[in-house]
This record gives C-alpha cells, sequence and structure tokens, in this order.
C-alpha cells in the first residue's frame, strides 16, 4: 500500500496534461501512485497518459467512456490503495514539495484533512500568478469538529470563501469512501462544493497551512452548453437547506440568506449558458419561463436578507416574469463571457 495516491480525472486536457503529470512525478516524496483516469477524451490525452505509464511503474491509467467529474474522481478512489488521496485537476500543475509538504504534516497533526493556498495563474508559466487571498490562511491553523463545522462548513453558506475544489487538498481515503451522497442529487455543478461539505461534516480535524503549493489555471471558461445547470443549481440549493436544516438549526436564517443570494447569482449563469446552444429565441424565452416559475427560485426572491444584493430590475425580471429583459440579460452576459474569454485566451498565449 502507498501513503499517498494522486488522482487526476483527464477530459481533453491537451497541452497542459504534460506538465500536470511531470510536476507530480517530480515530487520529493515518493512513497504515491499516480491514477490517471480519461473520461472518454477526444483529443491525444490518453496517448500522452500511456507515454509516461511506459516510463514510470508509480502510474496507473485508467480510461473509461465520457461520465464527467464524479464518475471520474470515484472510479479514481475505487483503485486507488494509499491511505491518503490528493486530487489534481489535469490543466493545473504543483510544487515539487506539496505531497510532502501534505503528507507530513497531516501525520504531525493527526488530521483527517490537509488543506494548502494556491496560486491562480493563467497560462502554462507563473508570470501572472495570484495567491488565494481568504482570512482563512492568514497563517497556519489546527480546526478541531467543532470549528469545522462554525468557521469552515459555514463557509460554504455564503459565497465559500473558503476554497471549495477537491484540489489543494490531502484527505484519508477512508473520510472520500464514507461520503458522497449529495452527489447523487447533482450532475456537474458544486460537485465540489457539496462533497465537500459532507467530508468535512465528518471530519474530527482539519489543518490549513498558508504556503501555496497549488497552481490553478485560471479562466476555465467553458463554451459548452450545460443541459443540466438549472437543475444542479435547485438541487444544490435543496442539499444545502437540508445541511442548514440537519447542523444549524441556532443560525439558519443567516445560512438562508447566503443560500439565496448564492442561487440569484447562479441563475445569471443559467441565462447565459442558454446562449451557448443553437436555440432559437422562442426556445430560450419559453425556458426562461419555465425557470422562473421554479418554487425555489420564487422562494429565494421573497429572502429579505438577499434581494439587498441585487437590483430591482433583476428582481423584478424574476418576480415579474419578464422574459424579454431577462433574455436580454443572458444575451449581454453571454456577449461579456465570451469577450472576457477571448482575453484570458490571449494572455494564456503569449505566457
Amino acid at each position: 500500500m502507498n501513503k499517498v495516491s494522486v488522482i487526476v480525472p483527464i477530459y481533453n486536457a491537451g497541452r497542459m496534461l504534460e506538465k500536470c503529470i511531470s510536476s507530480i512525478l517530480n515530487q520529493t516524496f515518493n512513497d504515491f501512485e499516480l491514477i490517471l483516469v480519461n473520461d472518454g477524451s477526444t483529443d491525444n490525452s490518453l496517448e500522452i497518459c500511456n507515454i509516461y505509464k511506459k516510463k514510470d511503474k508509480r502510474i496507473t491509467v485508467i480510461s473509461k467512456k465520457n461520465e464527467g467529474s464524479i464518475a471520474t474522481r470515484r472510479r479514481g478512489i475505487e483503485a486507488s490503495n494509499g491511505h491518503y488521496v490528493m486530487f489534481v485537476d489535469a490543466d493545473d500543475w504543483i510544487n515539487k514539495y506539496t505531497i510532502e509538504i501534505l503528507y507530513n504534516q497531516s501525520i504531525k497533526d493527526s488530521v483527517d484533512i490537509t488543506v494548502c493556498n494556491m496560486y491562480r495563474v493563467i497560462g502554462r508559466s507563473t508570470l501572472i500568478k495570484k495567491k488565494f487571498n481568504s482570512w482563512y490562511f492568514d497563517g497556519d491553523k489546527l480546526y478541531n469538529a467543532e470549528e469545522i463545522k462554525r468557521d469552515l462548513v459555514t463557509a460554504y453558506f455564503h459565497g465559500h470563501p473558503f476554497p471549495p475544489s477537491l484540489c489543494a487538498k490531502l484527505y484519508k481515503k477512508e473520510l472520500l469512501e464514507k461520503s458522497g451522497k449529495y452527489l447523487e442529487r447533482i450532475r456537474f455543478l458544486g460537485d465540489d462544493l457539496f462533497y465537500n461539505m459532507e467530508i468535512m461534516l465528518k471530519a474530527n480535524k482539519i489543518k490549513v497551512i498558508d504556503n501555496p503549493l497549488y497552481y490553478y489555471q485560471q479562466g476555465g471558461f467553458t463554451s459548452k452548453y450545460q443541459e443540466y445547470l438549472f437543475g444542479d443549481m435547485i438541487n444544490g440549493y435543496l442539499i444545502q437547506e437540508e445541511v442548514i436544516r440537519e447542523h444549524y438549526q441556532n443560525t439558519f436564517e443567516k445560512k438562508y440568506t447566503g443560500i439565496s443570494i448564492m442561487l440569484l447569482n447562479t441563475f445569471k449563469t443559467c441565462l447565459l449558458n442558454l446562449f451557448k446552444n443553437n436555440f432559437s429565441e422562442h426556445e430560450i424565452k419559453a425556458r426562461i419561463q419555465k425557470y422562473v416559475s421554479n418554487d425555489v427560485l420564487i422562494k429565494c426572491i421573497s429572502n429579505e436578507g438577499a434581494i439587498s444584493y441585487f437590483s430591482e430590475d433583476y428582481l423584478s425580471g424574476i418576480r415579474n416574469r419578464n422574459i424579454d429583459f431577462l433574455f436580454d440579460l443572458g444575451r449581454k452576459l453571454h456577449r461579456k463571457s465570451r469577450a472576457k474569454k477571448i482575453l484570458v485566451n490571449l494572455v494564456s498565449i503569449v505566457c
């Protein structure tokens, strides 16, 4: 059995994959296995994986049909034999001391999860990088079960200022294996967040270190239409609501406000998403009409604490089912998103 299993879910990772794999193989810590899970890539990702596998016996390659990130990570966990598990996204990379530092910290403090800070980067170099800025990384901190519930999980009801990503964390494998019930209700949106929420509520101790050991590739704008986005948004709210009722009876009002704000922000992304397909104007408006009839969305625009964060035009557009206004808003957001993606891609090429 290895001490650590590193799992990389892969889908059309392209030119970034080699940098990712190399950064893992070049670790100062050697007692790990690397599990590359190809999620039905249509580019040369699988070929790259197999080339590296021939060079390093620590690598296991799994290739399967395209099922999405949730099933891909689960497959990696099932195949792993490490006591601890770490996830690295295929377009990211890690510092050469990452596994050594996280593992030693986990053993030293006998924790279930160790979390490191990260750099946000653009392109394959570190010319443009920004450290994740949050009071959670204001020095190293050790959290017990009560503090995890009060300080860390709570963040996921207020726009998650504590990183929701599964990356930049080292988990005890047994904790991952005991969790995952919320993922059965999610296709894609928020899978990291809801998995972490469940995992952390089961953890006894978590160590957070300020050292930025993970390089997160900024600009993950997808141009692909996401069929399940609205459904995931609604189900995500219901999951958060369920957790609040079960674990936060004394502070539920503030947390309901937080998840209402999150949903109303995400709804703008749902409007934008409709313009990523070849839907006609009539089809888009029909879907918007269906969206604004949803009971959860209606409930959120009735939350007094949440509505103060949004313009009256936006709120009345939902409340009064002004489909033309919401159609125009989605189109504007889509144009802005495309322009931002072009800019990031240009910077990425230069860097």
